[in-house]
């Protein structure tokens, strides 16, 4: 019975790790930018015509934006940039600033996830400067709120009754009947 109880054991522990480690590549999944932009805007940051890249459209609420921004045209020198993702006037929420690193592809060009912590309409701020001088630019975005739960998590829910079920009958066929022995007394 003991046994019987630690594998089911076992199983359970097994179904909750899996479980977590899909969460955590879901997680990392989301902040990872694809091939292909869900949406690309040009835009003018002052002197610096851009291509911004949004990997998201629309962003979902709580997780990282990834984007991608690059020159429209060779620059001769170098662009730094600043970007933020700043709530809408009506969002209860505070600016982020976004974090950038080098795009070993694009010269001048840059890569990096905003945070959108909460949905409704929030601006990606861009803020360049280079051998013309200092430019911004201000992007709208909207974040909706993602799924409650993953379809996944949630057939591993609903499937509990099943699971206990499945349980049940295992310990039962653990039991069988003993036979009565039958002892005769002279």
């Amino acid at each position: 019975m003991y046994k019987l109880l630690q594998r089911i054991l076992l199983v359970v522990g097994v179904i909750a790790l899996l479980a977590v480690l899909g969460e955590i590549a879901f997680s990392i999944a989301a902040t990872i930018h694809g091939n292909t932009p869900a949406r690309v805007v040009r835009v003018n940051a002052g002197p610096y015509p851009l291509i911004v890249s949004l990997y998201k459209d629309p962003a979902n609420a709580g997780y990282a934006l990834p984007f991608a921004i690059a020159p429209q045209q060779p620059v001769s020198g170098v662009l730094t940039y600043d970007v933020s993702s700043l709530p809408h006037t009506v969002v209860p929420a505070t600016p982020v600033r976004a974090s950038l690193s080098p795009d070993a592809n694009v010269p001048n060009g840059m890569q990096g996830t905003a945070e959108i912590t909460v949905q409704g309409t929030w601006i990606l701020q861009i803020a360049v400067n280079g051998p013309a001088g200092p430019g911004e630019v201000e992007i709208p975005i909207v974040a909706t709120a993602p799924p409650a739960i993953p379809d996944w998590t949630g057939w591993l829910i609903g499937l509990i009754p099943l699971y206990g079920v499945l349980a049940f009958l295992l310990t039962q066929r653990g039991r069988k009947e003993q036979p009565e022995r039958v002892v005769m007394v002279k």
